[in-house]
């Protein structure tokens, strides 16, 4: 069976405003390393010498994200089976079904692979042998997810609860465990049975087209019917906006993972990952001197972002985030870092759409 890496990319990362908007999202921004997530997703699922074969990277993302999602492919010297494009956001579950209905298309075999292209990965060798893992654990017909090592207690990350063991590195779920409290993340962390739920999986196309028609079979059928109205026989695809527009916004997880008895989970898998979700998890991968960054004095466990040619200096402060671009600011404490929706719901209703 071929393996179809499918990145998704339309979303817009509103938790790291102001360096990412609606106009230039998260992903497309060189945030870690010099380049973008986007970029680093793509290459990841590139041809290596490792034995694991995948074929070109079919891209779904937001019609307005096309140019930047051409421009850093080529940069990236990749070159994508197909790029469909989305009118509008409708969640996750829209996207799985528009890729199992392509890809059972061009290949009633194929198996997909689902990823996020705003996710970092340090260790992209260690997350590739978990694909090459699971692809044995996918082709038994299960839809696989990838569970990350927990390092901590998150309360911002769904879990994975391992069931029963599959071959050497796999496992039937148990449970899907939404965003805990403190208290019960902490219970998690000491319980070597869950792992951070990744957002990542790897399926038989028609697979979940089953598990979809069995449990949210508007959603597929209103995928389909959007695809079936698209031009397919080019690179870039429009999907059809009538019908794409009408699909149900619901996320994969609740639309099918909670459901399906076809679940499975490989890992925990330690591969440097972060969803880079919130400023405080960018934070976390950056690596200053101290004569780079910004001037820190009496102050400690700060998160400072400011765009070139800014200097920002912290005096006294602690647990605090500060990110300047382009002329905003957003001040506020590591423990509000989900909270920045309110920032951009306030700038909305000041009609200041410019600056989100």
């Amino acid at each position: 069976m071929t393996i179809y890496p499918v990145i998704m990319c339309g979303g817009s990362g509103t938790r790291l405003w102001p360096v990412s908007t609606s106009r230039t999202p998260k992903q497309f921004v060189n945030l870690v390393s010099g380049e973008s997530l986007f970029r680093q997703t793509a290459r990841r699922v590139a041809q290596a010498d490792d034995g694991l074969s995948l074929a070109d990277p079919v891209i779904i993302s937001n019609a307005r994200y096309l140019d930047l999602v051409e421009r850093q492919l080529a940069d990236a010297g990749i070159t994508p089976l197909a790029i469909l494009l989305e009118p509008c956001a409708r969640n996750t579950a829209a996207v799985a079904a528009i890729a199992a209905e392509y890809i059972s298309r061009i290949d009633p075999d194929g198996l997909v692979l689902l990823l996020p292209a705003d996710h970092f990965i340090g260790m992209p060798a260690a997350f590739r042998k978990a694909v090459a893992d699971a692809a044995g654990i996918a082709k038994d017909r299960r839809i696989v997810t990838f569970g990350i090592s927990p390092n901590s207690p998150e309360t911002g990350f769904g879990y994975i609860k391992a069931g029963e063991p599959i071959g050497a590195s796999g496992f039937t779920v148990a449970a899907f465990r939404e965003k805990p409290d403190m208290e019960t993340a902490v219970t998690y962390l000491a319980d070597d049975t869950y792992s951070w739920n990744a957002g990542i999986f790897l399926f038989p196309a028609s697979l979940m087209k089953a598990e979809l028609g069995a449990h949210a079979a508007d959603v597929l059928e209103g995928a389909a019917a959007a695809l079936d109205a698209t031009d397919t026989t080019t690179t870039i695809m429009r999907l059809d906006e009538t019908l794409f527009s009408k699909i149900r916004s619901i996320s994969i997880d609740y639309a099918v993972m909670e459901h399906t008895q076809k679940a499975a989970v490989v890992g925990p898998v330690s591969c440097a990952w972060s969803d880079v979700g919130t400023w405080p998890a960018w934070g976390d991968l950056q690596e200053t001197t101290p004569d780079s960054g910004p001037v820190m004095i009496d102050s400690k466990n700060c998160t400072i972002h400011a765009d070139p040619g800014t200097l920002v200096a912290a005096l006294g402060i602690e647990d605090m985030v500060i990110a300047v671009q382009d002329g905003a600011v957003l001040v506020m404490p590591k423990s509000r870092s989900q909270d920045v929706s309110l920032v951009i719901a306030a700038l909305k209703a000041r009609g200041r759409t410019d600056l989100v």
